[in-house]
């Protein structure tokens, strides 16, 4: 079992306290010879204090404080082994013959060792007075000047009544007496000053290596021993071995023990009654040696020169003492009056400081009292407000607030008074005297309680600009840069604070939302600019912010779509007549710089239902029900139906398995024949997408198409399909080379729109292999209206390559012949609603044959769409059309039908081709 170090000190110091008992109780009772006595006596002090050096040395290695204590503890250890070394050498004296030279020389040797003992003990010590902190080098000199004055009082005391009639009557000579008088004068200075550590008179409490207590039973019971000692010898009746010898054993034990013990921290400062009385002692001492020494002369006749040399030496050290205390006492003063002179130069710097902070801070300071009247402001009021201080002190705050801000300063005011230094900040409108309006933000203080204030402390701060800028910035979060509108975000805020109205008791009325989309804007856009188009939706915002009420809202969502609340409405019919207003109003036409401009517009109508309607789910209603009313064209509003919100489930179905449909490569392309009408050859197909759904089935194309549209897969459908029409058609071609069909694709116009549309093409031709001038690129006419220029780069660049255009369901739309003139088309492919009248012998077909001469004169191709009976066939005929298509020659089919034509084609192509009947 491994023991910690106070296990292990413990016994030590037990076994100290024991033999220092059992020695010490032999030397008191006296058991042993004379000779035996003194051998025990120096032999067991020797040890003592041997081991008393050791414990101290070690004890400082281990030293948690600085170097300087360390330095000391190796001091005080150094002089217990110089101590023993001295009792050595008196254990030797008492085994010498007395009278031989042995004797002598170890008797000698004694009173040095213990001489050097003191001096080290006096330096040790002097060290400790210089560690106080608040020790300068004249109190420190004061203090070791006490320590002399009193230590030289008790020497002239002492000669006087004890060593100066004993030397005299026994006839000793000075010389003799010369070292052990040394002797007992360097111990009895160790000793005063231990006294002046233990008592305060010149320490900080400070700690030591050695404890007090140890240091102060060694000096006094080591000191009391080696003086008896020193006195014998002077005497002659000199005897080791006695009781008197057990002191030095004890002070030894206390010494060791105070090494042992572990430390007990750091040492308070002692203030005792004694250290106010350090002035006084050496002052007391003096004149207690003058008085004693004076009257044992008159009373002994006892007198002689060292008296007086004593006498005199000691009223010399008593005023260099009280030299060097009013020396103290004038370095102190001064010292003092330096830091009042510091510190009032350093209270001035800091008023002057202060005062150029507070004159020349962004803020305005002021004082105000209970009643909100104005004491001090400062200087730094006439240029931040524009106002002198003296034109602000006295004034009643609330007459320069208007009655808000009255009412915030009042209730600021009395929060803070409840509480000493409480602070609030509030924000005013100030009217300063001169008329001037701003805002300004307060930090009230309380400092009524600070006799030095008794008043209500105000940091003013201008925030006029800021608050401008916040309310600017607030502004632009909530409201179109435009048209100066409320913006998505504001409109949503106030529907949702309209339907928590709406929702409440007593509010039976209805909340609508319109949603308005402008017809014909984008053309607006991409043929005039942007700049027209600004300015158009500002004009539009004009007009239908003239239609409202002041408590209706009208926002710009964005693009050229608008948005109204109206509030406090009782039925459907009045939303539906506010959009019918908006409508009307929005016919006229917009004087936008040079020229008129028109747009129509689609409206959808949502209201509010009774308790299951949300923000997002009111919007949501109204913007369905506006595309509604666009796709109707007929500019009625659109009021939101359920059927609509299913419609848009099924949209979102739609959309979601069509991407999976383009993932999982669903869609197929089939192929529509194209016939010559004279022969029945078949010299061409369309290509034509298809979907087969695996649950839904075959999904009209009329449904997915749009859909694609809108979404944008549009163009992955299109790539797809043309790029599997060029590589069938040249596996065609490869399966008939003399009768290579030509194949038609239909592109939209958003594909053509896209820069890179032609290259696309180009990949795919030079991917598939597939000549460009057998494909054909169909579009309708309303291609051609939209994005002319755009469409026509793009077709440009197609023709350059070979590809040819065609104008698909010819004359349903509103192109004109300019069109046809100004775009590279190469054939026209008449609508099939037309060629259905040709099935009556009675209906007119002029509409038919225009657009027949129409191609003809512009040397341009023209196929006739649906044909489904043999009349509409003749009837072509006759009209000189040459190319058809329709369910009478075949209906669209996968790739294998169409494959299989070409190879019957294969096989009869040498022979005579009946005409088609």
């Amino acid at each position: 079992m491994t023991l910690t170090p106070a296990a292990r000190i413990q016994p030590l110091a037990a076994l100290a306290v024991g033999v220092t008992v059992v020695l010490g109780a032999v030397l008191v009772l006296q058991l042993g010879s004379p000779r035996f006595l003194s051998c025990v006596a120096s032999g067991s002090l020797a040890v003592c204090a041997a081991l008393s050096g050791w414990a101290c040395i070690v004890r400082g290695r281990h030293w948690d404080g600085d170097e300087q204590d360390r330095r000391i503890g190796y001091l005080f250890g150094s002089a217990m082994f110089t101590w023993s070394g001295s009792h050595l050498a008196l254990l030797g004296v008492a085994l010498a013959d007395p009278g031989s030279s042995a004797h002598t020389q170890l008797q000698m040797l004694t009173w040095f060792g213990i001489l050097v003992t003191a001096t080290q003990f006096i330096i040790g010590m002097t060290k400790i007075m210089r560690k106080t902190p608040q020790q300068s080098p004249g109190s420190l000199a004061r203090t070791l000047l006490g320590t002399v004055v009193v230590s030289w009082a008790v020497a002239l005391m002492a000669w006087v009544i004890v060593l100066g009639p004993a030397l005299s009557r026994l006839e000793v000579s000075l010389a003799r007496a010369a070292a052990p008088i040394m002797y007992m004068g360097a111990i009895v200075l160790a000793v005063i000053m231990c006294l002046y550590l233990v008592a305060g008179l010149g320490t900080s409490g400070m700690r030591s290596v050695v404890p007090w207590w140890g240091m102060l039973g060694l000096v006094f019971a080591g000191g009391v021993m080696e003086v008896t000692l020193a006195y014998g010898t002077l005497t002659g009746t000199v005897r080791t071995g006695t009781p008197i010898d057990a002191l030095g054993l004890v002070g030894a034990s206390c010494f060791l023990l105070g090494a042992l013990l572990p430390d007990q921290g750091t040492a308070t400062a002692r203030s005792l009654p004694l250290q106010r009385l350090g002035e006084a002692v050496p002052t007391a001492f003096t004149v207690l040696a003058v008085l004693s020494s004076t009257l044992v002369s008159m009373t002994t006749g006892f007198t002689d020169d060292i008296t007086t040399w004593l006498r005199t030496g000691l009223i010399l050290l008593l005023i260099a003492h009280q030299y060097q205390a009013r020396r103290e006492n004038r370095l102190l003063t001064k010292r003092l009056e330096q830091k009042v002179v510091a510190g009032t130069e350093e209270l001035q710097a800091s008023n002057k400081r202060f005062r150029a902070l507070v004159e020349n801070s962004s803020d305005v300071i002021a004082t105000m009292d209970r009643d909100g009247v104005l004491g001090y402001v400062s200087t730094s009021s006439e240029r931040v407000l524009g106002v002198p201080a003296a034109g602000l002190m006295g004034v009643d705050v609330g007459h320069l607030l208007d009655e808000a801000s009255r009412q915030v300063m009042r209730s600021a005011m009395d929060r803070t008074a409840a509480e000493p230094m409480a602070r609030e900040v509030v924000e005013l409108q100030v009217t300063l005297p001169g008329g001037q309006q701003m805002v300004m933000e307060d930090v009230i203080t309380n400092m009524l309680d600070d006799p030095a204030v008794q008043a209500y402390v105000i940091n003013a701060r201008d925030i006029t600009d800021r608050r401008k800028l916040e309310d600017k910035l607030v502004h632009q979060a909530f409201h179109d840069t435009l048209t100066g509108l409320a913006n998505r975000a504001l409109f949503n805020d106030r529907v949702q604070h309209a339907l928590r109205r709406r929702s409440g008791a007593g509010h039976p009325e209805l909340i609508g939302v319109l949603f308005l989309d402008l017809n014909g804007f984008k053309t607006v856009n991409d043929t005039l600019g942007h700049g027209t188009g600004d300015a158009l939706l500002v004009a539009v915002a004009q007009r239908l912010t003239a239609c409202l009420r002041p408590s209706d809202t009208i926002a710009r969502l964005g693009g050229d779509e608008f948005a109204i609340l109206v509030e406090s409405g009782h039925t459907e019919s009045e939303f539906v007549d506010l959009a019918m207003r908006l409508h009307q109003a929005l016919e006229p036409g917009f004087r936008i710089g040079e020229q008129d401009l028109f747009v129509g517009t689609s409206i959808g109508i949502a209201c509010s239902e009774v308790g299951s309607i949300d923000v997002e789910q009111l919007i949501r209603n109204a913007d369905l029900a506006m595309y509604q009313a666009k796709e109707r064209r007929d500019g009625q509003p659109a009021v939101y139906d359920p059927s609509l919100h299913r419609d848009l489930l099924e949209r979102a179905a739609l959309e979601s398995d069509l991407r999976r449909a383009l993932a999982e490569n669903e869609l197929q392309v089939h192929y529509q024949p194209t016939i010559v009408l004279e022969s029945g050859e078949m010299v061409g197909v369309e290509a034509l997408v298809r979907w087969q759904h695996p649950e839904r089935g075959m999904v009209r194309p009329d449904l997915f198409i749009p859909l694609a549209e809108q979404t944008g897969m549009i163009h992955e459908v299109g790539l797809l399909v043309l790029r599997e029409a060029c590589l069938q058609g040249q596996r065609w071609a490869a399966m008939s080379p003399e009768n290579a069909l030509t194949v038609a694709v239909n592109v939209s116009g958003k594909q053509l729109q896209r820069t890179d549309f032609a290259e696309e093409v180009q990949d795919v031709l030079r991917e598939s292999g597939f000549p460009a001038h057998r494909l054909v690129l169909e579009m309708t006419e309303s291609v051609l209206v939209n994005d002319t220029e755009i469409t026509l780069r793009t077709l440009r660049a197609l023709r350059e390559t070979g590809v040819r255009i065609a104008i698909d369901d010819f004359g349903t739309g509103y192109s004109s012949l300019s069109y046809l003139h100004h775009f590279p088309v190469d054939i026209l492919k008449i609508d099939r609603s037309f060629v259905q009248r040709l099935s009556d012998p009675q209906a007119q077909n002029g509409l038919v044959e225009s657009i027949v001469q129409i191609g003809r004169s512009l040397n341009l191709e023209t196929i006739a769409e649906g044909i489904e009976d043999p009349q509409q066939i003749s009837t072509l005929r006759g009209l000189g059309c040459e190319l058809a298509q329709g369910y009478h020659f075949g209906r669209p089919g996968p790739a294998e039908t169409v494959s299989r034509l070409v190879a019957a084609a294969a096989d009869v192509q040498h022979r005579e081709p009946e005409p088609v009947r």
